[in-house]
Order: C-alpha cells, then structure tokens, then sequence
C-alpha cells in the first residue's frame, strides 16, 4: 500500500477519533479542573517546604509545575486504552477491521489522538503555571520543549493503556488502570528535591525512569538550559516510547490477526 494512502486512512481515524473525544466536554475541562486543584492544594500546603533549600527557585509552584504536567499525561494513558476499548466493545473497532484500510492506522490514528491530548493538557498546565506567576526561566522555547517531552511521554503511557485494553478487554481493568500508574508518579521528586530525600525512597526515586523525564522538565522551568539534564530525561523518555511502542504494535497484530 502507498504511503500516502496509510497516511490519509490515518489522518481520518485521528480525525473521528478527536473529535469524538472533544464531543464530550468532561474529557476536555475536567484535567483543566484538576489541575487547578492540584496547584491550589499542593502549593499551599508544601509552600513552606521551600525555606529548606536545594529546590533551585524560591516559587514552590515553579517546582510544581513539572510534576502536574507528568501527572496529568501518565494518567491520559488510562485513558486512551479506554477509548480503544469502547470501540471494541461497541463493535466499531471491528467495523474498522473490516474496512478496506491498513489496520495499522487505527492504532496509530489513535496513538496521535494521545499524542494531541498530552499536547492540550500539557499546555492547560502551562497556561495555568503562567497565570499564577510562574517565571518560565526556559523562555519560549523551553515552554515549546516541555510540550514536545509532554507528547513524547504521553505517548508512553498511551501504549501502556492501549495494551492493558487490548489484553484483558475489560472495562473495569482498563478504566481503573491508571492506580497502576501511581507509584511511578509519587515516588519522585514529586514534593522535594532529591537531596531531601533518604532511605529506601530516596532508591526508588533513581530508579524510576520518570523521575529523569520530570527533572528534565523541571529544570526548563526553574533553571533554564541546563542539558545533561534535559538530554538525560529526553533519552529516557524516548527509550521508553521506542519499546513500548514496537510492543504495542506487536500486542495489537497478534490481537488482530
């Protein structure tokens, strides 16, 4: 088949896809409700923390901001498995199947919806941060940089979701697998820095990859260009989509097949 036909086949499963998402309001304004939430309750309540040193800017939202984005990406992964799996269940996916199309662009066409949502509730996130005062030490295009991380991680964790849906096709499973996600959200350096941090936790904290992903972003926000940094959290984040990709591609051609 053509590259432009799969490209097109594509372009129209994102296209039914987003807009059946943006069709229901609680999808678009409830991250935004969240969050709002998030950055109220955790700057006031950690706010003091910040006396304590090491957090590299005196803006305890700033060190925040970081950490929401992450927060708000990861669980979009539950999201989008879902999504696919309401399909299924609704016998539109094997309409799909059906269709005189590469079966490989309802995946995909799906994975850049995710990549779109990461993209809106990324920048729900920083549109917020620069309205309650955040000083984006990055500029502008450490502003475009957070976003581009933002895609790629959310990419990520929509594969995770997509796989949970495709293997257990269950509504239950899939909807309430994002308190899988939990620990590799908190055990970082959510609330403090690293060096705040000790014993066990302080372990857990290296040795999960989104902690590398988080920092990138963060130090964007509080520092600036600080690249061992950021290019530690950029490799990390695009290991992660590399193989949890090609396994979500081979998930759904054995679901497929």
């Amino acid at each position: 088949m053509k590259i432009p036909s799969i490209l097109s086949e594509t372009w129209h499963v994102y296209r039914r896809n987003l807009k059946t998402w943006l069709a229901v309001p609680a999808n678009v304004f409830s991250p935004l409700f969240i969050t709002v939430l998030l950055f109220v309750i955790f700057g006031a309540t950690f706010e003091s923390t910040i006396s304590l040193g090491g957090f590299g800017t005196g803006d305890y939202k700033a060190f925040l901001v970081a950490w929401i984005i992450v927060q708000v990406v990861v669980f979009s992964g539950a999201d989008s498995g879902f999504a696919l799996l309401t399909d299924i269940m609704s016998g539109y996916f094997d309409k799909l199947l059906l269709a005189p199309i590469n079966r490989f662009c309802i995946l995909f066409g799906s994975l850049m919806v995710s990549g779109t949502r990461a993209l809106l509730q990324a920048l729900l996130v920083v549109l917020l941060a620069l309205i309650m005062g955040v000083d984006f030490q990055g500029g502008m295009l450490g502003i475009l940089a957070i976003l581009v991380l933002a895609v790629v991680f959310g990419l990520v964790w929509s594969c995770l979701g997509i796989m949970i849906a495709l293997k257990t096709r269950n509504a239950q499973v899939t909807q309430t697998s994002g308190v899988l996600f939990f620990p590799f959200i908190f055990l970082t350096t959510a609330f403090m820095p690293e060096d705040q941090l000790s014993g066990w936790f302080k372990v857990a904290v290296k040795i999960n990859p989104v902690t590398y992903v988080m920092e990138a972003m963060r130090v964007i926000v509080v520092e600036g260009w600080d690249w061992p940094t950021i290019l530690t959290g950029v490799w990390v984040a695009l290991l992660m989509m590399t193989v949890l990709l090609a396994a979500t591609t081979l998930m759904y051609r054995r679901q497929t097949a």
